[in-house]
């Protein structure tokens, strides 16, 4: 299992703290939204009437209605191009309210990169020397130069210094310098506090972000000895792990409350992790995300090991520095990432907040030549809405991840942004980065039972293969795709859902209340009764 899926399995976490409760309820309950539309109320409160399957399921909840926002639109092809596909309302329930859309927000900031930055954009990672090679040794500083890649784990540092390599470098002799100025420092202050700095979900954006700043540390137990095996990944050089769990019998259920976690730098340079507790025999293996206190010194620590597997030799232990580029120092080798669509699928499927942060900011890196900062990422957003005729006075981005307080857009628009998605030159890949209901992602455990139980006859099929022609392939098979949004007073879903005759509907709704968490029944009834074709019964 590779860094990259053992860190995003934490993504997805749901997040419970009392001050965040409080504080939420109070906005939803007052009103009190950050910069809400100059609109009526009557515009804001614009309704129709819910279908009674969705109606009834709100009143089983307990949730208000005034609670609710549902945006509900048939999507139609046209045959006219640039935009092929337009849509028809269905259910529009209070779509003009600013909600907070929690992780559905990735949806905005996934396909404006796309489109801004365009889907092959690949981040790059500079190295640079004050030095020169001499007889395979690099004698100088190295210096590297960060731009925001995302995706900058184990695998990828790895083939940039395999690149050293190639151009003839075997041993260093010199210190490490790290240059993190393509964001701006402010970059680095996460608005967000849920009390769990620890939580990889909780990563803040860094220009040399590397494997989520995260620790991931698997546990496999040994039954016949009653002792657990700890892997760790990445490897650092310098990292000793004192293991003191002991196996008991019992389920694998909230295996670590039994289980104390301690991990920091030592004044030597070394980390030290120590476990000690019990580690339930019903557990095959299960992992654990910690997010590193000192990102230099992992990043130093897991640099010199990976140098050393494969085969580098260090000289001397190098120092670390930190500084800006310049005239000193010369290219040798630049490191280009993975393509910004494969990022977008980590994004979107796996709900990754930090990744989400870092496409905003290198948004904002790019257009404008300057430090990223949030703010400039933004701008460079609605300006992009603006060019394609989407006025969103309601719209607020703190940080363009959807894990914000502040966080608002109305599902009414965040429905004409689906529509986008469908007319982009890039659909293929949002279609492909989208939570598959039963399958995959976010979506993997919902909607099981109903999916499994389908099996369309020839005439549905025939009808799902007909409505379906003019679609992108990733809309030509029934089933829901599907966005997820959670924090602790809102559930939100926004996506694309198939239906058996092969109709294609966008939906987006959003729950902001102090009892969101019994709102997943009500987005499963949605998704069904659109899945049965409901809205053509």
């Amino acid at each position: 299992m590779t860094h990259l899926a053992i860190v995003l399995a934490d993504m997805s976490f749901i997040f419970r703290h009392h001050f965040l409760s409080f504080f939420l309820s109070l906005a939803i309950t007052s009103g009190s939204w950050a910069n809400p539309a100059p609109a009526s109320k009557a515009a804001l409160n614009k309704t129709s009437e819910l279908p009674p399957v969705i109606s009834n399921a709100i009143k089983k909840s307990g949730i208000p209605l005034e609670s609710i926002a549902i945006s509900i639109d048939k999507i139609n092809h046209k045959n006219q191009a640039p935009q092929s596909f337009t849509t028809e309302e269905i259910v529009h329930w209070r779509e003009q309210m600013p909600m907070n859309p929690a992780s559905t927000m990735k949806l905005v900031t996934s396909l404006a990169a796309m489109e801004i930055l365009g889907p092959q954009y690949r981040w790059k990672t500079d190295l640079f020397t004050n030095g020169k090679i001499q007889n395979q040794t690099l004698k100088g500083d190295l210096l590297i130069k960060g731009s925001g890649d995302p995706k900058l784990i184990p695998e990828e540092i790895n083939k940039m210094l395999l690149n050293l390599q190639s151009i003839g470098v075997k041993k260093i002799d010199g210190n490490l310098i790290f240059d993190r100025s393509a964001y701006e420092n402010s970059v680095k202050e996460s608005s967000f506090s849920d009390g769990e700095p620890t939580r990889a979900y909780n990563v803040a954006p860094d220009a040399l972000l590397f494997a989520f700043n995260s620790f991931s540390f698997q546990f496999f137990p040994n039954t016949q000895n009653d002792l657990v095996l700890i892997k760790q990944t990445p490897r650092l050089a310098n990292l000793q792990v004192d293991n003191n769990l002991k196996i008991v019998d019992g389920p694998c259920v909230d295996w670590r409350k039994d289980i104390n976690m301690s991990i920091a730098p030592q004044k030597n340079g070394a980390w030290l992790a120590s476990f000690d507790g019990h580690f339930p025999s019903g557990c095959q293996s299960a992992h654990w995300n910690v997010v590193a206190s000192d990102s230099d010194s992992f990043l130093l620590q897991s640099l010199i090991a990976a140098w050393e597997d494969i085969g580098g030799i260090w000289v001397k232990q190098p120092v670390l520095k930190t500084q800006a580029l310049n005239n000193d120092f010369k290219p040798i080798v630049t490191h280009f990432g993975v393509p910004l669509y494969e990022s977008v699928k980590d994004i979107n499927k796996l709900s990754n907040n930090v990744m989400a942060r870092q496409v905003l900011l290198t948004m904002a890196l790019e257009k404008t030549g300057q430090p990223g900062n949030t703010n400039n990422g933004m701008k460079i957003v609605k300006e992009w809405l603006f060019k394609n005729q989407l006025q969103m006075p309601e719209l607020v981005i703190e940080n363009g991840s959807g894990l914000s307080r502040i966080e608002r857009i109305s599902s009414l628009h965040l429905n004409q942004v689906l529509l986008l998605g469908l007319n982009s030159s890039s659909k293929n890949y949002y279609l492909e980065s989208l939570p598959i209901a039963g399958f995959d992602g976010t979506m993997k455990h919902r909607l099981l039972d109903k999916l499994r139980k389908y099996i369309p006859n020839k005439k549905e099929m025939a009808a799902l293969e007909k409505n379906t022609a003019p679609f992108p392939q990733g809309l030509k098979k029934y089933g829901a795709y599907i966005k997820t949004g959670s924090l602790v007073d809102v559930r939100s879903i926004s996506g694309y859902v198939v239906s058996r005759s092969g109709n294609v509907y966008a939906v987006t709704s959003f729950i902001n209340d102090r009892n969101a968490g019994s709102g997943r029944v009500i987005h499963d009834v949605v998704l069904s009764w659109l899945l049965d074709d409901g809205p053509v019964q």
